[in-house]
């Protein structure tokens, strides 16, 4: 949460959607937005982005089912490694 363009971050259990916790601008209702986010998201690579709400959202799923979402502004440089961010806005 002290990094730089960091407004938020939720953790969710993929294999349920649940959300284990949520901070700043993050709110655990996001979490079940997001795991169906993820699922396209992350298919070829472990680290992604969408964009969600008014933020940039940078997504990585761990090898045991735990995705760790990092809210930023939608300004913030894309460090994610991936070739651009999808916007799921019509979800």
């Amino acid at each position: 949460m002290t990094s730089p363009h960091v407004t938020g971050a939720l953790i969710i259990d993929s294999a349920s959607g649940e959300c284990l916790g949520a901070r700043g601008k993050a709110i655990h209702t996001d979490a079940t937005y997001l795991t169906i986010a993820a699922r396209s998201a992350l298919k070829k690579d472990s680290i992604g982005a969408v964009l969600h709400k008014d933020s940039k959202v940078l997504l990585r799923k761990s090898n045991n089912g735990i995705i760790v979402a990092i809210y930023k502004d939608k300004s913030a440089p894309d460090d994610t490694g991936s070739s651009a961010a999808t916007s799921f806005g019509s979800i």
